[in-house]
């Protein structure tokens, strides 16, 4: 575990599930935490997520979108863990300027803010498979070609680009980060954070986990915890400048799998087959999962949770939080 003693970190997202895993994380390890969240409700950000460390970190509500903010907090930074996105894949469809000025612009604002600093501070960018779109193979990879089929995707893709631009041009010490599927605690699961969270959240409700029909899509679902061991090791090694990476399991599992072992390890739920909704179809990505090797071999890196003490965990502190998440 690396000293991030008197390391200045900027969280940008801080208050999701993401971003609020990593700030406990840093602030276990020594780090002098920033958080900038906007709190958007649709999103999911909660202070609830920092609330044992509130009084260790500095909290600022704000936008990533807000220029002079993001300067003057990035200035004051030496590594930035820029996980604010609005990551509602449906509501970019919806309202698409949104999205752009958010997952595109609001990269971009870091960036330049990062570029223009004293001493730029190095920015780990958290993409996401989704800039993949449909593939047309199995197990993705950095090589797999990067063909979004939604404004979503094409935002975090688009950003990822800026990361390699600021790099390659201004100096800026960046690194791209894809995730797969990420669960654990802090997540939004009552706004149905992905498939693994919804399955989640209706397993405690006791209620009926809907698989679309035949039930063997495929995703690859990796624990909150593998992520941040990850995520760590990317602010602070140097052989991953400049450089892309997925991050997940590499252990493809069936969604009628994943739906049935949350509710046997919940305890409660069940899972019925249903029909495929039509208005899905757009956005259906297919199967999707990934191969961690070039992260695995970078930064000696690799998961060490399996799938049903994750769960277990995941479903433990969501019990125990039930009145904040669900």
């Amino acid at each position: 575990m690396p000293d991030w003693s008197g390391r200045h970190v900027l969280v940008t997202g801080g208050l999701g599930f993401i971003g609020s895993n990593i700030a406990h994380r840093l602030v276990e390890a020594g780090a002098e935490v920033t958080i900038l969240d906007a709190l958007l409700p649709h999103l999911g950000g909660k202070r609830a997520n920092v609330a044992d460390i509130a009084e260790q970190v500095r909290i600022v509500e704000g936008d990533v979108r807000d220029e002079s903010l993001v300067t003057d907090l990035v200035a004051d930074s030496d590594v930035i863990y820029h996980c604010a996105a609005q990551n509602d894949r449906s509501h970019a469809g919806r309202e698409p300027q949104m999205d752009v000025d958010i997952n595109a612009k609001g990269t971009v604002n870091i960036l330049d803010a990062a570029a223009t600093a004293d001493s730029s501070p190095r920015v780990v960018y958290t993409s996401s498979l989704a800039v993949y779109g449909r593939p047309e193979s199995n197990p993705v990879d950095e090589s797999t070609p990067a063909r979004p089929m939604d404004l979503y995707g094409a935002n975090k893709r688009a950003s990822e680009h800026y990361c390699r631009i600021y790099n390659e041009q201004e100096g800026v010490p960046t690194t791209v980060c894809r995730l797969a599927n990420g669960y654990g605690p802090r997540a939004p699961i009552e706004k149905g954070y992905g498939v693994q969270g919804t399955f989640v959240a209706k397993a405690l409700r006791g209620e009926t986990i809907e698989v679309f029909e035949p039930g063997d899509m495929i995703r690859d679902i990796v624990y909150i915890e593998d992520i941040l061991d990850a995520l760590e090791a990317l602010g602070t090694h140097d052989a991953v400048l400049g450089e892309e990476f997925v991050l997940g399991s590499g252990d493809p599992i069936e969604l009628l799998d994943l739906a049935e072992t949350v509710v046997d390890v919940a305890g409660t739920g069940s899972v019925e087959l249903v029909p495929w909704p039509a208005e899905w179809t757009k956005i259906d990505r297919g199967d999707v999962y990934c191969d961690p090797s070039k992260l695995e071999s970078t930064i000696d890196w690799q998961p060490r949770t399996d799938l049903e003490t994750g769960l277990r965990e995941t479903i433990e502190f969501y019990r125990a939080s039930r009145e904040t998440y669900l």
